[in-house]
């Protein structure tokens, strides 16, 4: 019986462990509407504390804070506005099909970090220049926590991945 038992326990973990490591997209995300502000007319510290109380970071309010941690400032009037500008800093990718609305996943918000911060990363990185292994770079850097690219990141984790990018930044300019 004891055998059965812990053979039981090994094929269930061994199915969890399996599960875990695959990085498909998620099927559904349940968007979790507030009444707060547009990301536009914020500074940081506005935005940041906004999203600390929000279940999910929109695409809108991530690009708006990553224009913020580059510039100082968010400039633009709407989502479109900060595509295009952080597509000409080459940032982000003007072709990805995201909407303003939606949740943020790891790996834009890693693709978006791992080029305003300059973090050169590994070969793969290089030769696919892909989100996915900007994520990668970016759980090695310390600036996220392992999962897949395609997960949707909350209000606080994005304000605690800023942060960190944010004292990153500083120790790069200080040296």
């Amino acid at each position: 019986m004891m055998k059965y038992a812990v053979h039981t326990i090994m094929m269930a973990a061994a199915g969890l462990l399996a599960v875990s490591c695959e990085t498909s997209r998620p099927v559904e995300v349940v968007l979790v509407k507030n009444d707060l502000p547009a990301a536009a007319g914020r500074d940081s510290a506005q935005l940041a504390y906004d999203l600390s109380q929000k279940t999910w970071c929109t695409n809108d309010e991530a690009c708006s804070l990553i224009l913020m941690l580059m510039e100082g400032e968010d400039s633009c009037r709407n989502f479109d506005e900060r595509i295009v500008a952080l597509d000409a800093k080459g940032l982000a990718d003007a072709g990805w099909d995201m909407a303003a609305d939606q949740p943020v996943t790891k790996g834009t918000l890693a693709y978006m970090l791992c080029r305003a911060l300059d973090i050169r990363g590994g070969v793969m990185m290089h030769l696919l220049n892909n989100r996915r292994y900007s994520y990668r770079q970016a759980v090695a850097e310390g600036l996220m926590v392992k999962g897949s690219e395609w997960e949707p990141l909350t209000g606080p984790e994005v304000v605690g991945i800023i942060g960190r990018a944010a004292r990153m930044k500083d120790r790069m300019v200080s040296q």
